[in-house]
């Protein structure tokens, strides 16, 4: 639940990294409907708007038609999200409408959420659904009646402010409540693609009243945090490439902080020593922290390798997440990025074989990835590397090839390996290329003289 925008008087916190990036605020007293395909995370999202409002002393409630008490709670659970503390405390109830089951009901159900609201004084309102309500009515204009009557002005008049789940199937792009999509402050749909056997989860903000929106449509990831917003910073943000804090020195390459370098190397060379010795050795014997992620080798022998040089007490230096690409969106991707740098705060990123992950994702989605992967990096002061198995005469052909500060190929030549610049916007290497003889790699100080280091 961190990164949350600073509630003020007028305005409320929504439980998504980045939000004011995307939307602005929300202004209290609204009413958001959140209209989504199912799993696509409507109620997780609707549970840290509702638990993120009590944590902060705002009593929240929490109605549902859809899920029995204890089903929610130990739902939240796996989010870390504990709502029975708040219970005790007076701050969150849960109000289970399982029971419905005509209209005469469902109004007397209506009267009392309105009750519960002014007797705890609640700030936060959640219907679990609408959807369930107009099944409930059977009679859409007596749901119209309940929708607009009851639960919008009613909340409305309480200065509540409350999100609406609606349920959408799956390929429909309306959420069937007609006009009070109209009457609604803000509308967002939660939706997802299945591509190549993963859920690649969206977002998109159809309306938010009084908000200039910023960008319509995001990638978002489900994690053990809940429902996580992706959206790279604002370019503004980005450090000065001419008068940076400080620089880098890789083979006399001079590279400014927050730089990004794509290395195409030829596929008939292991970029194993590259990664770990001529890049991640020297930057941690230099007092760098860095992170190396690898599609092609296994973290043991990333450490191993890294370890011949710099030794096995790398002490916090080296971290190597593990994980499964082929199993993760790229919305997903780019949270546990975020999530990474947040908490380690790397000096120097590594990723070894993108071209795997190229190869996991549809090529669009990749893209994406990449353009809120390097400005997010940049905006963090990290230099980032992102080395792939790619032809050099083809080096352009990758996504976003030209959107790096710096494009290098490494290729056989002989018995050396040529390491030649193909795009820079700062200083050249001597000649344009220089040469790495196989004993290079076994001279730890070769490495750390002429692997990626500061500039004192």
């Amino acid at each position: 639940m961190s990164h949350l925008a600073t509630s003020t008087s007028d305005e409320i916190t929504i439980p998504l990294n980045a939000w004011y990036k995307v939307a602005g605020s929300i202004r209290r007293g609204s009413i958001i409907l959140v209209a989504g395909y199912p799993g696509a995370g409507k109620t997780t999202l609707a549970s840290q708007f509702a638990y993120q409002g009590a944590s902060s002393g705002e009593p929240s409630l929490y109605v549902s038609f859809v899920e029995p008490r204890e089903d929610f709670m130990a739902n939240a659970l796996q989010f870390n999200m504990d709502f029975r503390p708040l219970e005790g405390r007076g701050l969150f109830r849960y109000y289970e409408a399982l029971s419905v089951s005509d209209p005469e009901a469902l109004g007397d159900v209506v009267e009392d959420v309105l009750s519960q609201v002014d007797s705890m004084n609640a700030k936060r309102v959640v219907i679990d659904s609408v959807t369930a309500v107009e099944q409930l009515a059977r009679d859409p204009p007596r749901a119209r009646e309940i929708m607009h009557s009851a639960l919008y002005l009613g909340l409305k008049r309480r200065g509540a402010t409350a999100l609406l789940i609606a349920e959408l199937p799956v390929g429909q792009e309306a959420s069937g409540l007609g006009p009070e999509e109209f009457i609604v402050d803000g509308i967002i749909v939660l939706r997802y693609r299945v591509v190549k056997g993963k859920l690649e989860r969206y977002a998109e903000v159809r309306k938010m009243r009084g908000t200039n929106i910023k960008r319509s449509e995001f990638p978002i990831a489900i994690t053990p945090r809940g429902v996580e917003i992706v959206v790279p910073p604002d370019i503004s943000s980005m450090p000065s490439g001419v008068k940076p804090r400080r620089s880098f020195s890789l083979l006399g390459l001079r590279i400014p902080e927050g730089a990004n370098i794509l290395v195409a190397v030829d596929p008939s060379v292991d970029p194993l020593k590259i990664t770990t010795l001529l890049l991640a050795s020297s930057a941690i014997s230099a007092g760098l922290k860095v992170v190396v992620k690898s599609f092609i080798h296994g973290p043991s022998t990333i450490r191993d390798q890294v370890s011949e040089c710099v030794g096995d007490d790398l002490q916090g230096k080296l971290l190597v997440p593990t994980y499964e690409p082929s199993s993760m969106s790229g919305g997903e991707l780019l949270a546990n990025l975020f999530r990474l740098v947040e908490d380690f705060k790397p000096d120097v990123v590594i990723d070894e074989g993108n071209n795997v992950l190229l190869d996991l994702l549809d090529r669009d989605d990749y893209t994406k990835v990449i353009y809120g992967c390097l400005p997010y990096l940049a905006t963090n002061n990290v230099v980032t590397f992102h080395i792939y198995l790619w032809p050099s005469e083809r080096v352009f052909e990758i996504p976003l090839a030209k959107f790096y500060d710096f494009v290098i190929s490494v290729r056989p030549v002989g018995d050396l390996l040529e390491v030649r610049l193909l795009k820079t916007w700062g200083e050249v290497l001597p000649g344009g290329s220089t040469y790495l003889k196989a004993s290079d790699f076994t001279s730890c100080d070769f490495i750390k003289s002429n692997g990626l280091r500061p500039i004192s």
